[in-house]
């Protein structure tokens, strides 16, 4: 009940419970069963969105908080794989759109976690106003402990995640990696953090985002330059999560998420989305 009244009194501040209805708070944001991913990441989110913890002997990263509506399931899988809201000592963040750090300030209160974020991700984080291209809703500011750059590494507890600037969907997107052992193996793990471009925006002679044709071309130049053995993202749709996690529930003999030919197609795939959406452009000039 403690949990309920302090979320709802957080969530209240500048109306976001007022918020007109979006399909990202229905299904998508649903519970799933908490799951090992691979070594010590696990899979605390929702049907469709993500949230990941990295256990270290010293505490939780939790990488992204989702919408409001994950935080009681969020903190219910935590529970379930032996861990509380205190146990989060970092929280991480893919981008900086709501349906990824709405739950930030609240999980910040609750756990007294530091928030570390990216260049002009992390001010729109402590700002509470999405300052991308999508120009989407807002959401409660909350303090960000750590400004990052590109290549910052975050460690805890002898775990080390390190960030790769991606702009692009957001001007601070970021992808994160790790290493992993598993099984007396190696993994090396992308975390994705954004490759979309969302819907109504336009890549040329973008106001909000005048370098935004330039650093989505990066975004994939760094990507494709990561050598992943895993790679997970921010919508668990965009790796194909539950396909991979029907296989590892009837016991296949390799991890499924181990998929680095999955990885080269995605880039190639959503890299052709950019390049298509940028040529019609160029082309209806």
């Amino acid at each position: 009940m403690k949990f309920v009244l302090v979320l709802t009194s957080i969530l209240t501040v500048g109306g976001l419970l007022a918020q007109a209805p979006n399909p990202l708070r229905g299904e998508a944001s649903q519970p799933v069963e908490p799951y090992k991913v691979i070594g010590n990441i696990y899979y605390v989110g929702a049907v469709n969105i993500s949230s990941h913890i990295i256990v270290t002997p010293e505490g939780l990263i939790l990488l992204d908080t989702g919408t409001q509506e994950m935080l009681p399931g969020i903190r219910t899988n935590l529970e379930k794989l032996g861990y509380t809201l205190q146990d989060v000592k970092i929280i991480l963040s893919s981008h900086a759109h709501w349906d990824h750090v709405e739950g930030h300030a609240a999980i910040k209160e609750l756990s007294g976690a530091t928030v570390m974020a990216v260049g002009e991700d992390a001010a729109a984080i402590s700002s509470g106003i999405d300052s991308s291209a999508a120009a989407a809703q807002g959401w409660n500011p909350t303090e960000v402990g750590r400004v990052l750059e590109d290549g910052d590494k975050v460690t805890l507890g002898g775990v080390t995640m390190q960030a790769h600037w991606t702009p692009g969907h957001t001007k601070g997107c970021t992808a994160w990696t790790t290493t992993v052992e598993e099984d007396g193996e190696s993994y090396f793990v992308v975390f994705v953090g954004g490759t979309g471009i969302n819907r109504g925006v336009k890549l040329l002679n973008n106001k909000r985002h005048p370098s935004i044709v330039e650093d989505y071309a990066r975004t994939f130049r760094v990507l494709k330059d990561l050598p992943a053995d895993v790679f997970l993202a921010q919508h668990p749709s965009m790796y194909g999560m539950a396909e991979k996690l029907e296989r590892l529930k009837v016991g296949a003999t390799a991890n499924p998420f181990v998929d680095p030919e999955g990885y080269q197609r995605f880039l190639v795939e959503e890299e052709g989305k950019y390049l298509k959406q940028l040529e019609e452009e160029r082309a209806a000039l």
